[in-house]
């Protein structure tokens, strides 16, 4: 017996096409890693009213996230570690000092990148109008980046606007996240996973981007599984291999950098579960200010509602989707439940019990990537129920409902004032630091947003 009989008669017994069975491991490799990641179809646009669009998009989501009243306040206060952190070290450090310097046990290269240069050239004044609008820009740039990279998952342009959109108006990313580059982290993070996915992506401004973003969250490893598969596929292997060298130095700063415990509390995991749930489905749809309202008001039935909102556009995709599509559902999930699970955990203060004051008030950070990842797997979901009538009917309806639920979570949201800072306002503490540098000291203390941060500076900082 010849070699193609023997071939044949093994694809035969394991039901496999005898020309499949005899191509390379290689090529059935890369031939399944290109269903994985599909190439996007062209744009119908012109290139030229694309470029416009882009660019309108990315204005008018800058601007709302600055004039929003929550926004509005980043223009006046500074918050947390922009101050004690990054304009901290900008001041004290040379430039390389301060870029490679860890902190809470990772790299924080791109908040550096920002700070440095606002922190050496510009007045101090200008310090948090300036983090305000730079945070508020980088975010709005993850947006337009998930637009253009989730074309090949989502044929529905109105889908596709709208998942991208919430990168900016998601309820839970409208307090504690916003403006600031303390919180960029969590979005960069969602921007990789779809930089990664996006086959077609340019190749030296995406390769920028996740090197800066693997080199700023330390949850990058989640998503080295995609960028493995990404090198599978040749010409799309430059921001993948970029993405790993990043996250390889950012694996050996963690492992040299001793991160400090929030606190002594132990955790349940019926506590982390429950937490979780309140914190990515419900509050997903509502915020987390709605939550701290609904869940004493109502018990579980709100969770119930928006468990049922979520969950039926995802089993959509699970039963509809293509190949590619029901692995980015999956994976979506499941990154999206380690990463919520895991700030709990790792991070648990007794205060973050749903029986506390405020339910789900407190680091609300936590609930940004859940929630990104909730709504891409909504999103394949709507885009896929099948073009039969009453699926026609069905995917309107739903879109229409879930819509209406986020658009009133949003509005609730920017009505009742939620996130805005109150604490000392920049320009105060700026003038009673100058007080304590006029009164004779060397370094002045700045104090600033949320209660209990401080910044010591030197003087001639100051003076400029």
């Amino acid at each position: 017996m010849n070699e193609n009989s023997v071939l044949h008669e093994r694809s035969t017994l394991v039901g496999e096409d005898p020309a499949v069975a005899r191509e390379p491991v290689s090529t059935r490799w890369r031939g399944w890693a290109g269903r994985v990641l599909p190439e996007a179809p062209p744009s119908p646009w012109p290139r030229r009213r694309l470029a416009v669009g882009y660019v309108v998009a990315f204005s008018v989501a800058t601007a709302f996230q600055l004039l929003i009243p929550a926004g509005r306040s980043h223009w006046t206060h500074l918050w947390a570690e922009d101050g004690g952190v990054f304009l901290f070290d900008g001041v004290h450090y040379d430039f390389l000092t301060a870029i490679t310097n860890p902190y809470g046990g990772y790299l924080h290269t791109l908040p550096r990148l920002i700070a440095e240069p606002v922190v050496t050239l510009l007045p101090p004044e200008l310090v948090a109008p300036v983090f305000a609008v730079v945070s508020a820009a980088v975010r709005a740039l993850i947006a337009l980046l998930v637009h253009a990279a989730s074309r090949a998952y989502l044929r529905s342009s109105p889908v596709r606007f709208a998942h991208a959109a919430l990168v900016v108006v998601l309820p839970v990313g409208l307090s504690e996240p916003l403006d600031n580059l303390t919180n960029l982290h969590w979005f960069m993070l969602y921007g990789v996973f779809w930089a990664l996915l996006w086959r077609s992506a340019p190749r030296v401004p995406v390769a920028v981007l996740v090197v800066l973003a693997a080199l700023t969250s330390p949850m990058v490893f989640l998503l080295v599984p995609i960028a493995l598969v990404r090198l599978l596929l040749p010409g799309a292997r430059s921001v993948a291999a970029a993405f790993l060298a990043a996250s390889a130095l950012q694996a050996v700063a963690m492992s040299r950098t001793e991160r400090l415990a929030y606190s002594d509390d132990h955790y349940e995991p019926m506590q982390v579960v429950l937490a979780a749930l309140l914190r990515v489905p419900l509050a997903g749809f509502t915020g987390s200010e709605q939550v701290q309202h609904y869940y004493p008001a109502h018990g579980h039935l709100p969770l119930l509602v928006a468990l049922l909102l979520a969950g039926l556009p995802i089993l959509a995709a699970l039963r509809w989707g293509t190949l590619a599509v029901r692995l980015v559902v999956l994976v979506s999930l499941g990154l999206g439940a380690v990463v919520i699970t895991a700030s709990l955990a790792t991070n648990w203060i007794n205060v973050l019990a749903v029986s506390q004051p405020g339910v789900v008030l407190v680091a609300q950070r936590y609930s940004v990537i859940p929630c990104l990842f909730m709504f891409s797997a909504v999103a394949l979901g709507l885009d896929l129920v099948p073009r039969r009538p009453w699926g026609r009917a069905v995917r309107r309806g739903w879109r229409v409902v879930i819509a209406l639920v986020l658009v009133v979570g949003v509005v609730q949201h920017t009505r009742t004032g939620a996130g805005v800072l109150t604490g000392v306002t920049w320009e105060q503490a700026i003038a009673d630091t100058r007080a304590q540098c006029a009164a004779g000291q060397v370094f002045g203390r700045l104090v600033y947003d949320p209660a209990g941060w401080t910044a010591d500076v030197p003087c001639d900082y100051l003076a400029r």
